[in-house]
Formats: C-alpha cells, structure tokens, sequence
C-alpha cells in the first residue's frame, strides 16, 4: 500500500496527539498518585514526585511542543492539591498560584531537556552507555535543575502565606523538593535512552530478569507482613540483575522498588513504616537514591567488564588460530623437505639406510648417523620408550605377519652440538629379501608444534587466571562499595535531623563525616578504575629520564598533614642528582602508596626512611617504617589481589587492598619486582627495584 503526503502528515499527527494525551494522563495519574499515597509534611510535598521525571520525558519525546502538555497537566494536579488542603474552593488568587506553580514545573522540565540534549550531543558513544554519564545525568539533568527550581517554589510559597520563612524551614523545604525531584526524574527519564539501547545491551537470559524482579517484590511485600528488616536483602538482589540483566531492567526494577517501598512507608508498612518518625519517606528516598546509583552504575560497570572479557577472549582466539595455522604450514613444509627417512635392522642391529635429510634434522652427515646407535642418537627416556615398543611390535608382527600396522611417537633426540629437538616418527616392520626384520621409519623435527603446544597451555592458564581474577574484581565491587555507601546513607538521614534541629554544629560534623566516607569512596573507585585499566592494557608506559627526588618531594607534599596529624617523621635519603629512567605517573604512584601505608599502619610518634641504592643493572628503593608490622603469611598475600583484605591503620584508617596491587603491577611494567619484609611489632620494609637503564 502507498500512502500519499496527505495520509502520512495525518497519519503523524494522530501519533502525536495520542502520545500527547498518554504522558499528559500518565503526568497527572502519577501526580494525583503521589499527593494521595506518596505526601508528607511539610506542607504535603511528595518525596518521589514522578511527574518530575514524566515532564522531561514529554520534551524528549514531543519536543518544544511538550511546553502545552506539561503545563496543563501540572496546572490540573496543583488545583487538585490545593483542594485536598481542604480549600473549600479556587479562587481566582488560588489559579493564579496555581499557574505559577505549573509554569515553574514547565520551566524546570525545559532546562533539563535542553541539557540533556547538549550532553547527549557531546557523547561520541550512545547516551546512558557509560558511568561517566550517569554522573553528569545526575548532576546537571537532575540536581542543578531541582535545586534552582526549589528556590522558586519556596519563594511561591512565601508569597502565598504573606509570612516570612526562618532558615530552618527553608532548608527543610529544599531539600524535600530537591531530593523528591531528582528521584523522580533519575526514575522516569532514563526510560528514554534505555528503550533506544536496548538493542545494543540486551541480556542473554531474558527470563532471569523476570525471574530476580519476581524475588525483589516478594522479599518487600514480605518485610511488610513478616519481616521489615528483610528488605535489606534486596542490595544483593539488584547486584545480581545489574550482572544479568540491561540498562532497561535495572531501571524498570528500580521504578517498581521505589514505588513499593514508598507506599509502604507512607501506610506504615515495612522497616522504614515501621522504623522511623513520621516523615519516614524522607528516609525512604535517602535509603533508595544510592540503590538507584548502584543498580544503575552496577549495569554498565558488568557490560563493560563483559565487553573487555570478550575482546580478551578474542584475542587468545586469534592467538591460538594462528598458532593452529603456523603448525599447519610447519607440518606441510617438513613433509616436503625435512623429512628424514630411515632403516633399522633388527637382525642386524644398526641402521641400513638413512636420508640425506638427516643433516637438515641433526646437523650431521648420513656417515655419522649411521655408525651411531640408537642408544647414542636418543635421551635414556626416548631410549627406553622406542625397546618397549620394538618387543611390542615384534610381537604383533609375530602373530599377524600379513598386516602392517603403523606406529607413532614422540621421542627426544640429540643434535651434532648435544642440543636435544622433539621429533615425531611413523613407523612400521617388515621383512627384508633376506627374511631380516626391519623397522622402516620416517622422521621429522616437531618442536615447534611442541613449543606452540606449550604456549597455547599457558594461555588457557593464563585465561583461567584472569577469569579467577575477574571474579575476586566482582566480588571486591560487591564488598567494598556497600560500606561507604551505607555510611553515607546513614549520615544523610543523620544530617537532615540536625539540620531540623537546627544543630548546626552537629551539621558541620556530620558534613565533615560524610565528605571523608566520599573521599574513601572516591579512592576505592580510583583504584578499582586504575587496576581494570592496567588489566586491559589501557594505561600508556612513556618511560623518560626524571629526577628521583623531585618526585618524592612532590608525593610527600601530598602527605605531609597525614604524617604531621601522626607526629610521624619523615627522613628521604635520595641525593638531589639521583636520576632514573621510568614512567613518572607509575613511579609516583608506587611512592604514593607505599608511603602512605607506612603512615597508616605507624604508630603515633614513628619513624619513615625512603632510600634508595643503586648496584651495576638495578635501583633498589626502600621504604622502612616503625608501625605494626606484618606475619610471613600476610607478607605473601599483600599483593595478589582477593588473597588478603586490608587491615585498618594505627587511627581506624580504611583501605581496599588495592594500591600494593597496582605498586606490583606498575614496579613489572618497567621490568623489576617488589617484595616486603617485616616483623610484627617492629615495622616493615618494603623494597622494589628498577633497571639501571641510560637514555
């Protein structure tokens, strides 16, 4: 069938307008929804206000002409508020606030679509494809838009009630509407650029989605009637599907969890019903805001982790077919041209016949091989190996003296020099015209395919090893990410009952409290960042001529306060003119963790050398403190990655394990090794080398 302009123009405006009507109706639903079900004090402002997320998603899809829909919608649900306020009835005063309302909610859905748009725009990769852009959604799409907006309503407010508002209440106020609106759009919008990658990151079981989506709503239902504190369970739940499943998922699943566990929270139900005060919600979205962040950011971490997986995986493939192909051609070639041909009588006990190939082979003339014995031209093993199986075939030949049978094997044999080379024979008796029995055989050189046997071994081990590595990478992810996470979660809900109280020293502390636990955070992310990129090769090696103590000066200013904090001495006996030849960022990286574990780990008042020696082809650094020292088992473990976890320092200074990992990937790099040696009680040393090399 052909449709004509007419019918295809027609055609697309009864798809915008029944696009149009479906968001306009879903804004309001969800609106009326969250005013009914989902609103607390103050002033009865919902705490997941979806409709937030629903605007931007009407100008994503309508365009400039969402500004009529959005503005309609929004000016339906705040005349609706204003009568379940028990406002008898709207005056022109309450529909006049009504509009303002509405056109700032319009206004705060423009500017997040016209920065979405920009970002996307900037994207070389699709949008919502990598973590850095989950941050950058969050920030300026999601927080920046809510809090100026929120500024706005307050004011609105503040002219409705012709009162002033003290300090106290505008915070509260702010960060109510700020945090209701970020998770309403970090729960809505995102639909948009998941529905278009679906395609590209579409999970291989779809039913395991379904399946683990089914446990979650069973385990929050469950915390309502039976068990609240069984909710928590759900943080393992959606570490799996963020493993499993795709973006699109990981944000439906998202959208059910937050809906449920806040309606059960506003009814009384679950652990936060039954938990907290009565602006329990508040709670609620600071317990689901970071879930978000890890199921959104736990997704794209998994695909891209799988993605590198698979380009490791192809590379061993290729590898290997080329090995296949080499061993292919060798065999070819050695069929042709270096095969050696041979006779061995039995009867007689020597060789009649060889080849001139011989010489190709071993490197010696026909003569020589065939005044030799086969005790002489072989190892003891090999030797062996080929009487066991003369007696055999003589006996087979014996029993069936018609049938010729064919034997191979892969013996060890000694060139001119003494050098030994694999070879492979094929052979066969048979009796001569004088009735002598003799043993025919041809022979080749096989130790290449023996080297390209080996080789290929090694890298299936070596891809064992790095898919064992992978899993402590996951299990390291799961672990460590939870702490900080919760800490901060719980100094939120902390900060928000100080600033209520206004307690503003308290507040200042708490800030202070939750900035170190993002510091840490920020450090596991780093580190867990650079060790992956060292994995994939992704970190460039530009080794050049730099000056020793230049570097230690630099990466002590760094962590001059930790030590200072400590009363910690630090003494560097480098001369000013030690120059070597090494990568500065790796090499100050190694210093940097290195020291700043000797600090962690000393006592109150200790003592840290830095040193360094230098023999004919090495560097030898040194790192001596006076801390808690180490057991010889732990000594062994510090740098393998999921053997051992960090311990806490002299001052309960966190740590991941990390940072030695990425010292002994680094110090390898530039060819060198890295040890540690230390006493429990009495302080540890560690020591890394490095080349000796003049540019």
């Amino acid at each position: 069938m052909v449709y004509n302009e007419k019918q295809i123009g027609l055609f697309r405006r009864h798809s915008y307008i029944s696009k149009a009507v479906a968001f306009t109706i879903a804004y309001i639903i969800s609106g009326l929804f969250c005013i009914s079900q989902l609103s607390v004090p103050p002033e009865h402002y919902s705490l997941m206000w979806l409709p937030s997320g629903i605007g931007l998603l009407m100008f994503l899809v309508l365009g400039n002409s969402a500004f009529f829909w959005v503005l309609l919608a929004s000016f339906v649900i705040n005349s609706f508020s204003y009568v379940q306020h028990n406002i008898d009835h709207l005056n022109y005063f309450r529909l006049f606030l009504c509009l303002i309302n509405a056109l700032i909610d319009v206004f705060q859905a423009l500017i997040e679509w016209k920065i979405a748009l920009k970002i996307e725009r900037s994207q070389k990769q699709p949008f919502f494809s990598k973590n850095v852009q989950i941050v950058s959604f969050f920030l300026f799409v999601c927080l920046i838009p809510a809090i100026i907006t929120s500024g706005i309503l307050i004011m609105v407010k503040k002219f409705e009630r012709l009162e002033a508002i003290d300090f106290a209440t505008f915070l509260r106020l702010s960060i109510y509407l700020v945090i209701g609106n970020t998770v309403g759009i970090m729960l809505v919008a995102p639909l948009f650029w998941a529905r278009k990658m679906k395609q590209v990151n579409e999970a291989e079981n779809r039913k395991f989605p379904i399946g683990i989506t089914g446990v979650l709503i069973a385990i929050i239902l469950l915390s309502f009637y039976q068990i609240p504190s069984i909710v928590f369970l759900i943080i393992p739940g959606l570490v799996f599907l963020a493993r499993r499943g795709n973006l699109l998922h990981s944000i439906i699943v998202t959208l059910i969890i937050c809906i449920l566990i806040s309606f059960g929270t506003a009814n009384g139900l679950g652990f936060f019903g039954t938990h907290f005060n009565s602006e329990a919600s508040f709670e609620t979205v600071l317990f689901l805001l970071p879930l978000m962040f890890i199921l959104y950011i736990g997704t794209i971490l998994f695909a891209e982790l799988k993605q590198h997986e698979e380009k490791l995986q192809s590379l061993v493939d290729e590898s290997v077919n080329r090995m296949e192909i080499s061993e292919q051609r060798y065999r070819m070639l050695a069929e042709n041209i270096g095969d050696v041909i041979w006779v061995l009588n039995l009867t007689q006990e020597k060789f009649t016949y060889i080849s001139p190939s011989v010489f190709q082979l071993r490197g010696i003339t026909v003569e020589e091989a065939m005044l030799e014995t086969i005790e002489q031209t072989l190892e003891p093993q090999s030797v062996k190996q080929v009487f066991e199986k003369i007696k055999m075939a003589t006996n087979y030949f014996q029993e069936n003296p018609g049938e010729k049978k064919y034997y191979h094997d892969e013996l060890q044999q000694y060139k001119k020099d003494g050098s030994l080379i694999w070879i492979e024979t094929v052979t066969h008796l048979m009796l001569n015209k004088n009735e002598e029995l003799e043993v025919i055989g041809v022979t080749r050189d096989i130790s290449d395919r023996k080297e390209a046997e080996k080789i290929k071994l090694q890298n299936k081990a070596r891809l064992r090893e790095l898919n064992a590595t992978k899993d402590k990478f996951f299990s390291i992810i799961a672990h460590d990410l939870m702490s900080p996470f919760n800490t901060l979660i719980g100094f939120c809900g902390l900060l928000v009952r100080q600033a209520e109280a206004n307690d503003m020293n308290a507040v200042t502390l708490s800030a202070k409290l939750m900035q170190d636990s993002a510091e840490k955070t920020r450090g596991l992310l780093k580190n867990l960042l650079e060790w992956s990129r060292t994995q994939t090769g992704r970190i460039p090696y530009n080794p050049e001529q730099i000056n020793l103590q230049n570097i230690l000066q630099e990466e002590i200013e760094l962590l001059i306060s930790s030590a200072k904090q400590k009363g910690i001495e630090l003494q560097i006996n480098i001369s000013i003119n030690t120059n070597v030849y090494a990568d500065k960022y790796m090499l100050s990286t190694v210093f940097r963790n290195i020291i700043s574990n000797a600090i962690k780990y000393s006592y109150q008042g200790g003592f840290i050398t830095v040193a360094v020696e230098k023999d004919q082809s090495n560097w030898l650094f040194a790192v001596k403190d006076t801390g808690v020292g180490m057991s010889p088992k732990v000594c062994k473990s510090v740098f393998i990655i999921g053997a051992h976890s960090s311990e806490v320092g002299t001052q309960k200074e966190s740590g991941t394990g990390l940072g030695l990992i990425l010292c002994k990937e680094f110090v390898e790099k530039h060819g060198g090794k890295i040890w540690v040696e230390s006493t429990v009680g009495l302080g540890s040393t560690f020591y890394f080398t490095l080349p000796s090399i003049t540019v």
